[in-house]
């Protein structure tokens, strides 16, 4: 068995951790100096709302990038563990097509495609890509609310390869959905 490194942090690429509430300014940085960002959540409603106006000028921009992936709502077994494990559970659904629609808005007020993944595996994390950095945030395995551990990690390091490896491969796993389409799938999910 080979030893743990008595400096893990500096292999791992480490260079921040807070709670993830306590990260409003440092996503307002990241946001306003990226030109790619890639995004995995259940539906951030929160982080949605705190940073709309940052996006909305990262959108405003030229030559960015927005990626999303969100849970596939036509997946009924994903839908209900999500409502069973977290304390905003039955509201899930619902916030989950906010978010569906909130993106498919901007990619509509931006004139530029958004490029949503839907995917259908139950989450272990979320995360928030930027260029050369990215916040990794952990989820609980209890349903009761607590503050979540946020890492900061540079792209070029061991946490940061692996998550752009993550997300090379969901992208070969999640369903790929035209933002304008979200809507269907938000019909089709509740049957009409």
């Amino acid at each position: 068995m080979q030893p743990m490194s008595p400096a893990p942090d500096r292999l791992a690429g480490v260079v921040g951790l807070a709670p993830f509430a306590a990260l409003w300014q440092r996503f307002e940085d990241l946001i306003a100096s990226a030109n790619r960002i890639s995004v995995y959540f259940i539906h951030s409603r929160r982080w949605r709302e705190n940073h709309d106006a940052a996006i909305k000028a990262f959108l405003a921009r030229s030559g960015t990038s927005l990626e999303v992936f969100l849970p596939d709502l036509e997946n009924h077994e994903l839908m209900f563990s999500l409502e069973r494990h977290f304390d905003d559970g039955p509201q899930i659904p619902g916030l989950v097509t906010d978010a569906y629609r909130y993106f498919a808005r901007l990619g509509r007020e931006f004139g530029q495609p958004i490029h949503i993944w839907l995917f259908s595996k139950y989450p272990t994390y979320s995360f928030y890509t930027f260029d050369d950095r990215a916040i990794i945030a952990l989820y609980a395995n209890t349903a009761a609310k607590k503050d979540l551990p946020a890492f900061e990690v540079e792209t070029d390091s061991y946490l940061g390869r692996f998550l752009l490896k993550d997300t090379e491969d969901l992208r070969g796993e999640c369903r790929r959905c035209a933002a304008k389409d979200l809507e269907a799938v938000i019909q089709d999910s509740i049957g009409t």
